[in-house]
């Protein structure tokens, strides 16, 4: 969001009345600097950073001014419109402050994960440098790359830069949980129709407010505060870990708002459900807390039936409404959400085949092309498990961006099938495993595993030709490995190799919460705990 200052203008920028417009008014924006420019007018409007113990709110026209001022210090350390920004994102003020200035810029931010399993850190930084032809880094020191800092020039501000719709608007990164996090160049026409099928989906609008915990290196952390700031919403920018331990100073923050949006992915559906339901033993349920909460987005890991149980029994007598769930399929290749299925009956919002209960994910968000096919590219009939595909105007261009996916249809690595249009996905291919001739995926043994007495976490891991297992024990309390091998030996007909009881510091996940099943496997090798996998069965 950005609003001009005193100075001279980017050739070609917005100029009055689109940019900065008081009141809000519509204008056709072609890139992500311009939606943002059309809203910094609102004066109500705010942006709020921090947690309970320290809070900062800005209204749009003040955030805008020193956005701007942000980018022409940039422009002073010598960035230029083009030039690729590495940047790590958090959820601080000064995280969306040099986010937003180098959008402003016309500059390509470069977003990278804090961390990636398995890997160097220093080496990975140095890689992503080298794929994007980087020059500067923002928060951020790499051998070789300009150091840039905040250093606001206000006197200096300028309008946005002028970019071509097709451009990068920004660079992505992939979770990693399958290996190197690869690059997903974004351009400003995908990411401003992706925003505007969330609008759509969500209802979002001036007056509402969108309460983001999750950090804007997390694709959905990430979209969802630029979609709350192109809407013209308040933005409350929560710290994730302080969110988690406790949520209840955020949730009264936006008590009384007119309308509140956020997204929870599943494994946050389980952390709130424990702290509201801690809550409630200490004080009485405010039946009014989730009154005004219009949307939960829910992806990014697999949606289970029990997560969501217990979110809706935990939040019932604080009046939330379990028609604000919105099951969500998403990847950073489509921006972010592909499909979407609001929950209106819960009763009917998983579909169960033998021991599994996988969540419906709904239909493709306009713009969007989806189908399921199998290994020779033919389409799969409706419940037939296949490969899932997609295509259309919120795709990127390709991990090489000269692939138009609004044309060619990009194969997701996912597989799934459809029924009466609506997805449900049976997990990525390389979380299948082959064992006696059964398929079994690694979300389904661990939606199983979950259910046994005292399980908090489970992960299943690639072993040999088969599969192993680790849980994590709920405080206070012991897991019989034997009984949970049992379980899944009942349920898929295929035993694991191994149940391992494991602390929590054992589990291994991306930056975006991800298991690192690959990494995680090693790293109990090295340790002992998971010995060398049984050789195959001779003839």
């Amino acid at each position: 969001m950005t609003a001009p200052g005193p100075g001279t203008v980017h050739p070609g920028a917005a100029t009055a009345p689109e940019f900065g417009t008081p009141r809000g008014v519509a204008v056709a924006a072609a890139t992500l600097p311009e939606a943002l420019a059309a809203q910094a007018g609102r004066a109500a409007a705010t942006v709020t950073f921090g947690t309970s113990a320290r809070r900062e709110t800005l209204t749009y026209p003040e955030f805008a001014r020193q956005t701007a001022a942000a980018a022409a210090g940039f422009a002073h350390q010598g960035v230029r419109p083009g030039d690729r920004v590495l940047l790590r994102a958090g959820s601080s003020r000064e995280s969306l402050l040099g986010l937003l200035a180098l959008l402003h810029l016309g500059a390509v931010p470069v977003s990278v994960k804090p961390r990636v399993p398995g890997a160097v850190l220093g080496q990975y930084l140095a890689t992503v440098a080298r794929q994007q032809h980087a020059r500067h880094a923002f928060r951020l020191t790499v051998p070789g790359l300009t150091a840039l800092w905040l250093d606001p020039r206000p006197d200096r501000a300028a309008g946005p830069a002028p970019r071509d719709p097709q451009e990068p608007a920004f660079v992505q990164y992939t979770s990693g949980s399958t290996g190197m996090p690869r690059p997903i160049p974004l351009t400003h026409r995908a990411v401003l129709g992706n925003i505007a099928a969330i609008r759509d989906v969500s209802g979002m609008r001036p007056g509402h407010t969108g309460l983001m915990a999750l950090p804007l290196h997390h694709d959905m952390g990430l979209i969802g505060t630029l979609t709350a700031l192109v809407q013209g919403a308040d933005v409350v920018l929560e710290e994730p870990g302080t969110f988690l331990r406790r949520p209840l100073a955020a949730l009264r923050l936006v008590r009384d708002a007119e309308r509140v949006h956020s997204a929870f992915p599943d494994f946050m559906l389980r952390y709130l459900a424990a702290r509201i339901t801690e809550a409630a033993e200490r004080e009485q349920p405010d039946p009014a807390l989730f009154r005004a909460w219009g949307t939960v987005f829910c992806g990014a890991e697999p949606i289970r039936r029990a997560s969501v149980g217990t979110f809706l029994d935990a939040t019932a007598r604080w009046g939330f409404d379990p028609t604000a769930l919105v099951f969500c399929y998403g990847l950073a290749e489509a921006v972010l959400m592909a499909t979407s299925h609001r929950l209106t009956d819960p009763a009917t919002a998983f579909r169960t085949r033998g021991p599994v209960a996988t969540a419906c994910l709904g239909t493709p968000v306009p713009g969007l092309g989806l189908r399921v096919v199998n290994e020779s590219g033919d389409r799969c009939p409706e419940t037939e498990t296949g490969r899932v595909q997609l295509r259309g105007a919120t795709l990127f261009d390709g991990y090489d961006g000269a692939t138009d996916h609004r044309t060619t249809w990009f194969d997701t690595g996912d597989l799934g099938y459809l029924d009466a249009g609506r997805l449900y996905l049976n997990g990525r291919r390389t979380d299948r495993v082959l064992v006696n001739g059964t398929n079994v995926f690694a979300a389904d043994v661990e939606q199983a595993a979950a259910t046994e007495p005292g399980v908090a976490e489970c992960v299943a891991l690639p072993y040999g030709a088969s599969f192993a297992v680790v849980v994590v024990a709920e405080r206070g309390r012991r897991v019989d490995t034997g009984a949970v091998a049992a379980r899944i030996t009942a349920d898929f007909a295929v035993a694991p190799e191994a149940v391992l009881d494991v602390p929590h510091t054992a589990v291994i996940r991306t930056a975006s919460g991800k298991p690192a099943r690959t990494r995680m496997t090693a790293r109990l090798r090295e340790s002992g705990l998971l010995p060398p996998a049984p050789l195959p069965a001779g003839p």
